[in-house]
Parts: C-alpha cells; sequence; structure tokens
C-alpha cells in the first residue's frame, strides 16, 4: 500500500475551505441584492416619528363631496333676425285670427242650437194647428156634404124642366154649387140626371159635361190643383 502524502491532503483540504469561503460569499451577495430591492419597494419613513411603530389611523369619517367643476359659461344668445322678428310676428297674429274664429263658431253653434229649439218648437205648434184645421176642416166637409145632399134631394123631386132651368142660372151666379150638384146627382140618380139634361140647351149640356170631366181628372200642376180648390172653397 502507498503511502498517502502530506501536501496531497494538505492541497485538498484547502479546496475544500475555499470552496466553503465561495458558497458563503455567494450567499452574502444574494442577500445583499434581496434586502436592496426590499427597501426599494418599501414606502419612505416617515421623518417625524422615529422608530418602527406602525401611524394610527385615525377615522375621519367620509370625506366630503368633490365640489362640481365650474360650469361654463353660456355663450351669448344671438340677437333675432328681420326674418324671424316678421315670422313671429305673423304667426302671433294668425293665432290671434283663429282663436276669434274659433270664438265666433262657438257663438254660432250656440245660436245655431238656440234657433234648432225654436225651430221644433214651431214645427210642434204647426202640426197641432195642422191637425185642428184638418178637423175642422172635416167637419165642414161633413156639413157641406150633408147640405149637398140635400140639395140634389130636392132637385131629384123636381120636373126635368124645372131642374135644367135652375142649373142653367147657377151657370152664371154660383158655379161651384152647380159642379157640385150636378156631380152627385149624376153619382146618386144618372137617370134623373140625364132627364134634366135632355132639357138643357145643347151648348150648355155641352158645357157642363166638359166641366164634369175637368173636375173628375186629377190636376197636371200644382197651380191647377190650388186654383181647383180655391174654386171649390167659393
Amino acid at each position: 500500500m502507498t503511502p498517502v502524502r502530506p501536501l496531497m491532503l494538505l492541497a485538498v483540504v484547502l479546496a475544500g475551505l475555499l470552496g466553503l469561503k465561495s458558497l458563503s460569499l455567494v450567499d452574502e451577495a444574494a442577500t445583499l441584492i434581496s434586502e436592496r430591492a426590499d427597501a426599494a419597494a418599501a414606502p419612505p419613513a416617515d421623518d417625524g416619528h422615529g422608530g418602527d411603530e406602525p401611524e394610527e389611523v385615525v377615522d375621519e369619517g367620509p370625506a366630503p363631496p368633490a365640489a362640481p367643476p365650474p360650469s361654463a359659461a353660456p355663450a351669448p344668445r344671438a340677437a333675432p333676425t328681420t326674418a324671424q322678428l316678421g315670422l313671429e310676428r305673423r304667426l302671433a297674429e294668425r293665432r290671434r285670427t283663429l282663436d276669434q274664429r274659433e270664438a265666433e263658431l262657438d257663438t254660432r253653434e250656440q245660436l245655431l242650437s238656440v234657433a234648432e229649439l225654436r225651430v221644433d218648437d214651431r214645427v210642434t205648434e204647426l202640426e197641432a194647428l195642422r191637425d185642428e184645421v184638418r178637423g175642422l176642416l172635416g167637419m165642414l166637409d161633413d156639413r157641406r156634404q150633408e147640405q149637398v145632399d140635400a140639395i140634389v134631394a130636392v132637385y131629384s123631386q123636381l120636373e126635368p124642366d124645372a131642374a135644367a132651368r135652375i142649373l142653367t142660372s147657377m151657370r152664371e151666379t154660383d158655379e161651384t154649387t152647380l159642379l157640385l150638384v150636378a156631380e152627385q146627382l149624376q153619382t146618386t140618380n144618372a137617370r134623373k140626371f140625364a132627364s134634366v139634361m135632355a132639357e138643357m140647351e145643347p151648348s150648355f149640356a155641352a158645357e157642363l159635361t166638359f166641366m164634369l170631366r175637368m173636375r173628375a181628372e186629377p190636376p197636371e200642376t200644382t197651380a191647377e190643383a190650388e186654383a181647383r180648390l180655391e174654386a171649390a172653397a167659393g
């Protein structure tokens, strides 16, 4: 076995010590770098207070609202032009005209309502008066018919020549009664009426026949109907 040399052992020991020293230096360098980084990240210390005790925080309540920023001053309004003033004036006049017309229409509508009420009342009165007049005319017609029947009954008892003379004289004095009696006699006693007409002058008999035919035919115009009513009224 070869004996270990003292120099070799010494070299190994020195190499180990050198490695340990290198590791120690590396650790110290890493610690120094870390402390510098922490010091750079930490907030600066308060100059008025020493020591490492944390500063006591005082609760003063909610912070007052921030004042609103000053608003910008409104821009000055431009003065209206002549065209704008004219337009506003025309619009105001048009508005007044429309208001006046609306008031007039309201007044006219009220007047029309009152007039309609008056017309309705007047129509009601006229209808009542018409019914009353119709009733009186009906009574008058009945009375007149009774008188005509009585006259016809008398003429039926007369001789044909005497009845013919009387009816002929009535042509100038009372044509309405002549037509009423002749028409009624023709309707109720046609044989008697034929004998009476046989005693008349041919011209008068022809004229009486024509008047009876015109009386039997309906009127063609309003004026003709009114004329017949006036003639019948006598």
